[in-house]
This record gives C-alpha cells, sequence and structure tokens, in this order.
C-alpha cells in the first residue's frame, strides 16, 4: 500500500513538474510568437504610414506653392515656380517609391487597389497643374475656375479618400494585433495558473517565467495601445491640415493669407467656452459638439471656390447680377464639405460641418440667404459662425473695403442683434469684448 502511495505520488509529482514545464513553454511560445507577429505587423505599418504620411505631407507643400503661382503677379513667380518645381520633383520620387512597395502587395487586396488609386491620381494631379499653370497666363479665369472644378478638386478628394482608408486600414492591422496579442496573453495567465495549483514546485518555477514572460508582453501590449492612440490622434491632424490647407487655398484666391479662418474658428471656440460656462445650450453644448464645431469653422467659405475670380476679387461695390453669383457659394460650400469629407467623417461632424458652409450667411429676421431662414431655425453652429465671420470680416482689410476699428465692429454687431443675428450668441459675444481687445 505505501510502496503504491509512494508511486502514486511520484507520478502526481511528475505530472505536476511536467504540466508545470508545459506550461513554461507555452508561455515561452506565446511570446516568441507575439514577437514575430508584432516585428511582421508593424513593420508593415511603418511602411505604408510612412509613404502615404510622405505623400500628404508633400501635396500640401505643392498646393500651398501652386496657390500661391495661381494668385501672384508674373514679376513674383520666380522664386515660388522654383518651389513649386522642386516640390514636383519630390513627389515623383516618393511616387518611385510608393511603386516598389506596391510590387511588392498582394494583388488584387483593398490596399493594393487603394495604393495603385493614390499613385494613378497623384500623377494625374501633378499633371492637370501642368496644365492648370499654362492656362493662367491664356485662358480667362472662368475657364481656370471650370477647370479646377472639374479635374482638380476631384482628384484632390480622391488622394484624400484612399489614404484616409489606408489610415483606417492601417488602424484595424493594429486592432488586430492587439487583439491576437491579447488572447495569447489571456491563454499564457490560464496556463500558469494550472502549474501553480498542480504542485508548488511548478508554481516557484512558473512564478519566475511567468512574470518575466506576462510583463515582456504587457510591454508590448501597452506599445501596441500607445501606438494606436498616436495613429489616431496623427490621423486626426493630417485631416485639420488638409481641411486648413483647402480653406487656406480658398482664402489665397481672394488676396487673404488663411489668417481669417484660424481668426473666425479662434472667435467661433470663445463664444462656445462662455456659453458652456454660462450654461447656456447645455442640452446641446457637450464638449464633443464644442470640438466639432470649431474643427469645422475653417470649411464656411470653402463654396467661394465656385466663384470667379472677377467677381471674388472686384474691388468695388457688386452688382446685383453679381451678388447673385456671390450668393451661391453658401449652398455649394454645403455640397463640396459633404463631398470632402463625407462617408470619412462621423455623420455629427459632416452635418456641422455642412451646416456652417451652408447656413452661415442667414439672417435672424429671415432675410438672409441661400434658405431664408431665420430664427432658431437657423443651426445653432451657423448662428455663432454669422458672429464671428461678420466681426472678423469688419476689421480686416479686402479688396474691397478699409478695415472698421475694434470699437465701431462691436457697435455694428450690437445693433443688428435680433436683426441680423442671434441676441444670445450677440450678449456672449460682448462679454468675450475685453479678452478680444486684449488679443489685437
Amino acid at each position: 500500500m505505501k510502496k503504491s502511495l509512494s508511486i502514486s505520488a511520484l507520478v502526481v509529482i511528475f505530472l505536476a513538474e511536467f504540466a508545470g514545464i508545459l506550461g513554461i513553454l507555452y508561455l515561452r511560445h506565446s511570446m516568441d510568437v507575439q514577437t514575430s507577429l508584432f516585428n511582421t505587423t508593424i513593420g508593415q505599418v511603418f511602411e505604408v504610414e510612412s509613404d502615404v504620411e510622405q505623400i500628404r505631407s508633400l501635396l500640401y507643400k505643392y498646393e500651398y506653392n501652386m496657390a500661391s503661382v495661381m494668385t501672384s503677379s508674373e514679376s513674383a513667380q520666380k522664386e515660388t515656380l522654383e518651389e513649386l518645381s522642386e516640390t514636383e520633383l519630390e513627389i515623383r520620387n516618393q511616387l518611385i517609391i510608393h511603386g516598389e512597395i506596391l510590387q511588392g502587395m498582394e494583388k488584387g487586396t483593398e490596399k493594393e487597389a487603394l495604393f495603385r488609386s493614390v499613385n494613378d491620381d497623384v500623377m494625374k494631379y501633378l499633371n492637370y497643374n501642368v496644365v492648370l499653370l499654362l492656362m493662367k497666363g491664356s485662358e480667362n479665369p472662368e475657364n481656370i475656375s471650370r477647370f479646377t472644378n472639374t479635374y482638380i478638386l476631384p482628384l484632390m478628394s480622391s488622394v484624400n479618400l484612399s489614404i484616409n482608408t489606408l489610415a483606417k486600414i492601417t488602424k484595424t492591422y493594429i486592432a488586430d494585433s492587439k487583439r491576437e496579442m491579447e488572447s495569447y496573453l489571456a491563454s499564457s495567465r490560464l496556463f500558469s495558473t494550472i502549474g501553480f495549483i498542480v504542485i508548488i514546485a511548478a508554481i516557484i518555477i512558473s512564478i519566475f517565467y511567468s512574470h518575466k514572460v506576462i510583463a515582456e508582453l504587457e510591454e508590448k501590449n501597452r506599445f501596441f495601445k500607445s501606438k494606436s492612440e498616436s495613429s489616431e490622434m496623427r490621423i486626426a491632424e493630417i485631416q485639420n491640415n488638409t481641411i486648413m490647407g483647402i480653406a487656406d487655398l480658398v482664402e489665397s484666391r481672394s488676396g487673404e493669407t488663411g489668417q481669417h479662418v484660424k481668426r473666425t474658428s479662434h472667435l467661433v471656440n470663445m463664444i462656445l467656452l462662455q456659453a458652456k460656462k454660462k450654461g447656456v445650450w447645455s442640452d446641446v453644448l457637450t464638449d464633443k459638439f464644442i470640438d466639432y464645431v470649431t474643427r469645422a469653422a475653417p470649411m464656411h467659405d470653402l463654396g467661394k471656390i465656385v466663384i470667379p475670380d472677377a467677381i471674388l476679387n472686384k474691388p468695388g461695390k457688386l452688382t446685383p447680377e453679381e451678388f447673385e453669383i456671390m450668393k451661391t457659394h453658401a449652398a455649394a460650400g454645403g455640397k463640396i464639405v459633404t463631398d470632402i469629407i463625407g462617408g470619412i467623417e462621423e455623420k455629427e461632424y459632416v452635418d456641422i460641418a455642412s451646416d456652417i458652409a451652408s447656413y452661415h450667411h442667414e439672417k435672424w429676421n429671415g432675410k438672409g440667404y441661400p434658405s431664408g431662414k431665420k430664427g432658431v431655425e437657423i443651426p445653432l453652429c451657423a448662428r455663432i459662425m454669422a458672429v464671428a465671420d461678420v466681426f472678423d470680416a469688419l476689421i480686416a482689410e479686402r479688396c474691397y473695403k478699409k478695415p472698421m476699428s475694434y470699437e465701431d465692429a462691436f457697435a455694428l454687431i450690437e445693433r443688428e442683434s435680433g436683426e441680423h443675428f442671434d441676441p444670445q450668441v450677440v450678449e456672449l459675444f460682448l462679454e468675450l469684448k475685453d479678452e478680444i481687445f486684449a488679443e489685437r
């Protein structure tokens, strides 16, 4: 009986040690598999992300130089044309790298199709801009505007959509890798727990290796999480920079430097924060709403891209016919905003951006355009945008007017309360008077 018990005990101890060893081996295997997965996935992610971000950055620089060339006189173009040529060469060199990455991709996949689309669309975009430069000296502004709307803008939108979709795929890769890693981590903990329960000896051995392996896995888990958050922030930054770049491009056509969109966005944010501080519109004014309205504000005048230069830059008062053409930019802006970010951003953000572009020229008394909305029929974001837009336009110098003093501009806004502007928005704006004066 004792012998049998001894043999049984030895068998139990052996099995316990064997189970402990299996647990340790599994933990080691999990770490090796996860390390391999980590190296492969991160390598692919960094290669794709670096390539598309480099193209996006160069395109932004190219768009800015192109806008400067199109809006400046021939005598002032030499240096800008040289920068434009250098940037174009950088883009074409990057497309060679892009093509090498494309050759290594699996044919017929969504990622390969998007990469090919970016490559083709950017090449077309560069070639069309060469045509646009040739048109500048010999074509009238209407033809240039038509060519831009027909060929240039759709390609900008297509490239932006493809690069954002690639960014989303990158996020998906990171998320999938994170889930697989967490699965391995859970399994590893289960096996280590079994080893602890079976025998004290296995526990001692398992504790040493388990904690070491789990610490390594958790460190990589933290890296994946940090990388995922960093990628999301970078994608948002790229999108915001793209929107600001397009808005600056539109502003440059009318002789503005792009400061108008930055100043109006800042004023909109100040009004929103003041409203939240005082508990106004508390059922609507969430942090998310404030962020969306502030980020969407720079897009309020995107519709001006469809207005001919002769009207947009006219130094005198517009004729009734010219003003009717100018008014079309509001409805056009709403459509352009939806075309650019629709399907990429959340619906709530797209709706807010579209409302701002479409209705920031509506008036509280119903005499605005394009729809003749009045009172609270006008979306709140557009009512706030209207005050910020008009105030900044008043204090800025334009081709058709001199700047107004801050005191006179505040007085005009106050007089138009209940007529042009929402009285509650005006009240909040006037409370910020000292702060706005201090920032001059």
